[in-house]
């Protein structure tokens, strides 16, 4: 956006009435469409932010993935400064450091040529390979983008920060609007749509008068009373073509991106609404209204025409390929190759070895070994352990393994495929616990399978006066009136437990709970001999619709999609699981996401008593799925701050199982301790009780890496990798093609698992290339506003990705910004049917968001983003380039992680 000289000195007021409202009626029904077809297009580039009860990782480039990520790149810039590539002084770094070479180089730049990326075949590697031995640092200048807030522009004249001012006020505004009970006096038009509820308030509210826009109040009052046409009015009085009209309103939704974020999640997940009450279009209304009264004021005008030909420019500028954004675009397709080719290296040579031996992957359900299906038979396991796709989950898979050969594991969704909301007893809140993209299907709700109505109601009466308690007398503690006499009376007593939490344990019972025995939240209002007791109950099922048919429906679901259709052993145990920390306000970004933010504790035990029920597994008989009568379904909870696991429900265990139970729990704990040992190097402890001591230490701002470093999705059978190590960066869902002839299972991973892995992966991309628009900032300063969302500080923009110290130790990232490598042992062909029938995934897909390899029996093939299939090749080492700078480069096939860390 250019700039004419202003008409008036800076704080005087332009001689046009800034009240006068221009548009004649036949005027607004003319432009009032096209308007809103402008909002319905940049209100789909915004992605939406969970509250922080839902905390759960969403792709920030959601409505941006029909284009592939340089074009996304280029589109922002035109209206923001985010970035989307790392910068090329990362990867001259990791360039130094062997995370790859000339070879992952050359080969990225073949594969772009393949894909069609545009300007990759006129990429002088030479020109890459000198600015990587480069010694300066200079860093490339980011043109000037065309189109800028009226705010950013007079800020840039004048050195003020009404950028920053107009932040605070809407910012302020959304916070009180929003509000979910934090504050003691809340907003008087909270029932009003965001907009109307801003002009209300405006008629009492002084502030930005106060900051010296004059009359403002008045502007307010006589905006249009709905959103689209007062948006309309504003862009008429700013003179914007509707030629630009998209990019102005982007460039307006990214200024202040939390807070669209935010109504974007109310518009279309918490309370969807009609267009006259859309908080998105508010939220741009409101942003247009302080712009075009600051712009009046300061008495500016635009040289729109100058707009649209720099905006024309900079489009066929992009057009022709910028040299730098391509090679980093280049350095970041070598640094992902590099890792492809470490995971599949191993694959690679196990299918290569099995051609003459049995297959590890056959080609049709008709090829099972019947040989190796009864050796299986006769050696049946001592249990078959289900975790979460989770990459957490990787490493203590991995150790239990190779504990045992009597254990085996399976990956699979952590909600175990049901469509539940929990009902905790006492009246708290019900909880869903499935992805936040499904609809739950009926509600579980807690209680006690085997005891009178009149014993449960009176567990619930208890629960319901404690949290009540509590909540009266946090208001007390926090009210005007209370807050002096509390801190007086009672804030000497707070002093053993800040001493506690910050010093480590002091007695037996911190320290077990420290050792993870805390990791499930003990029911309150319930004696203890109860605790095992209370539990999700399977009455109230048929009520709500679930008929058996339905139960087994599910049930038979949850079975063919971990592939235990046959041969379980005694005991198979559900294992779900969750985080452990204190003053944590992200904490359920720790959890588990397949449950939508929250612990899958409720899941596992859920499904362990619809698998037990006799009713059921006759049913699931009749469809072909026998379950021995002495299998027994047994849930359990993985902490995964601690990497502990807690048995639940064990009381419920037939007592012939007990010897069984005893020796998995010495495998368990043996594979706790190592994965926690392996753990230990990247948090920068020295010893265990160091390491168990974050899950409770309150000024811990790193108590775990979280999903930091995931990289793979793999859907495959276990077999495939068992044999190697992934360094907890990659989600593991079991799948065995065997079993799967109609592909619908394959189908529901790459629709569902495989997309919330990518949001994870972008989130956690995003949050390293871009830590200021899409990160949220230095964790020790967050505040929670209105007990949904966090700000930085005291005000500012609310945040939506994830806070630094999740990606960074202080000294170097310890996430490797890579796309993700998806992995599938599957046909191509089967591969390829599902990508074109699924919209979304094809995005995805072709777009480079994230990269399809198929793993087939003998050869490894990638997906490309001309729909074709190109062999994934294995240079040895022996043919590696010699233009490294450290003899460390020639290993460029070791971990990533480790570098990076």
């Amino acid at each position: 956006m250019s700039i004419a000289l202003p008409l008036k000195s800076h704080g005087t007021e332009s001689s046009q009435d800034p009240n006068k409202v221009s548009l004649s009626p036949l005027e607004v029904l003319s432009g009032l469409p096209r308007l809103q077809q402008a909002l319905h297009r940049v209100q789909s580039k915004i992605a939406p932010v969970w509250p922080l009860k839902d905390y759960v990782a969403v792709n920030p480039f959601l409505g941006m993935t029909n284009q592939d990520l340089l074009s996304a790149q280029r589109s922002l810039r035109m209206v923001s400064d985010v970035e989307l590539l790392m910068p090329i002084e990362y990867y001259r770094d990791q360039f130094r450091n062997g995370m790859f070479s000339r070879t992952e180089i050359d080969a990225a730049v073949d594969e772009m040529v393949s894909d069609g990326v545009a300007g990759a075949e006129n990429i002088d590697i030479r020109q890459i390979m000198a600015y990587l031995v480069a010694t300066d640092t200079t860093k490339a200048v980011t043109p000037r983008r065309p189109i800028r807030t009226a705010s950013e522009l007079i800020d840039q004249m004048y050195g003020t920060d009404w950028y920053g001012t107009i932040r605070e006020e809407i910012s302020k505004h959304c916070s009180s609007h929003y509000d979910q009970g934090q504050s003691l006096w809340l907003c008087d038009w909270r029932d009003l749509s965001l907009y109307r509820a801003w002009r209300c308030t405006l008629q009492h509210d002084r502030s930005f008068e106060i900051h010296g826009i004059k009359g403002f109040r008045k502007f307010v009052d006589l905006l249009p009373n709905d959103a689209d046409a007062a948006a309309l009015y504003l862009l008429e009085r700013l003179g914007v073509p509707d030629e630009i009209w998209e990019e102005v309103l982007l460039c307006h939704a990214m200024a202040t991106n939390g807070w669209s974020a935010w109504t974007q999640y109310r518009n279309r997940v918490a309370e969807p609404c009609d267009q006259d009450s859309d908080d998105f279009w508010g939220l741009l209304a409101i942003r247009l209204a302080y712009e075009t009264a600051l712009a009046n004021h300061v008495a500016v005008q635009f040289d729109w025409a100058s707009v649209i030909r720099s905006h024309r420019a900079m489009a066929v500028s992009n057009a022709s390929s910028n040299h730098e954004d391509l090679w980093r675009l280049t350095l970041l397709r070598a640094s992902e190759i590099a890792y492809r080719q470490k995971l599949l290296a191993p694959i690679a040579k196990a299918i290569g070895s099995s051609r003459s031996h049995e297959p590890l992957l056959a080609e049709s359900p008709d090829e099972v070994n019947v040989a190796s299906v009864e050796v299986a038979d006769t050696l049946r396991p001592l249990a078959q352990m289900v975790f979460c796709i989770d990459v957490r989950s990787e490493r203590i898979r991995r150790h239990l393994e190779t504990s045992s050969n009597s254990i085996q594991t399976h990956g699979f969704a952590g909600f175990f495929g049901l469509p539940l909301t929990f009902a905790p007893l006492g009246g708290a809140e019900p909880i869903n616990q499935l992805p936040v993209l499904l609809q739950p299907k009926f509600t579980v709700y807690e209680g006690f399978d085997d005891v009178d109505a009149a014993k449960t109601a009176r567990v619930a009466s208890n629960r319901f006066f404690l949290r009540k308690l509590r909540q009266s007398w946090k208001v007390f503690s926090n009210s005007a009136v209370g807050c002096f006499g509390f801190i007086e009376s009672t804030g000497w007593t707070y002093g053993l437990k800040l001493i506690s939490r910050s010093i480590g344990p002091i007695d037996r019972g911190l320290l077990n709970r420290a050792l993870g025995k805390s990791a499930r939240n003990c029911p309150e209002g319930v004696a203890k001999c109860d605790h095992d007791r209370i539990g999700p109950c399977l009455h109230g099922l048929e009520e709500q619709g679930m008929s058996l048919a339905k139960q087994v429906d599910m049930a038979e679901s949850m079975l063919r999609g971990i592939g235990l259709t046959e041969h379980q052993a005694r005991l198979v145990v559900l294992c779900a699981h969750g985080s452990q920390t204190e003053n944590n306000p992200l904490k359920a970004s720790l959890d588990c996401g397949a449950c939508g933010g929250h612990s899958g504790e409720m899941n596992a035990r859920f499904a362990a008593k619809l698998l037990n029920q006799t009713a059921i597994r006759e049913a699931l008989a009749a469809r072909g799925i026998p379950i021995a009568r002495d299998v027994h379904f047994l849930p359990a909870l993985h902490n995964t701050t601690t990497d502990d696991v807690t048995f639940l429900d064990v009381s419920a265990l037939p007592a012939d199982h007990r010897n069984d139970l005893q020796v998995l729990m010495q495998h368990v704990a043996r594979a706790s301790k190592l994965t926690r040992n392996e753990r230990l190097d990247s948090l920068a402890c020295t010893s265990e009780r160091a390491l168990m001591h974050r899950s409770i230490d309150w000024s811990e701002v790193r108590p775990e890496w979280g999903l930091a470093g995931n990289a793979a999705f793999i859907a495959a059978p276990r077999s495939l990798t068992r044999s190697q190590s992934l360094h907890g960066r990659a989600f593991l869902h079991s799948y065995d093609q065997r079993c799967d002839s109609e592909h619908q299972l394959l189908q529901q991973i790459m629709t569902a698992p495989m997309i919330v892995a990518s949001w994870i992966n972008l989130q956690y991309y995003a949050s390293t290339v871009d830590p200021k628009h899409y990160g949220s900032g230095d964790k020790t300063i967050h505040n929670v506003v209105g007990h949904f969302g966090i700000l930085s500080g005291n005000g500012g923009d609310l945040k939506t990705g994830l806070p630094w110290q999740s990606v960074h130790d202080g000294e170097k990232l310890q996430h490797q910004p890579l796309r993700l490598l998806v992995v599938l042992a599957a046909s191509r062909t089967a591969i390829e049917h599902i990508v074109d029938r699924n919209p979304g995934v094809r995005d995805l897909v072709i777009n480079g968001w994230l990269q399809v390899v198929a793993v087939e029996e003998t050869a490894i093939h990638r997906y490309s983003a001309r729909q074709t299939w190109e062999p994934v090749l294995f240079p040895s080492d022996n043919n590696r380039h010699s233009d490294s700078l450290t003899p460390s480069s020639v290993h460029s096939f070791a971990d990533p992680t480790e570098s990076v860390r």
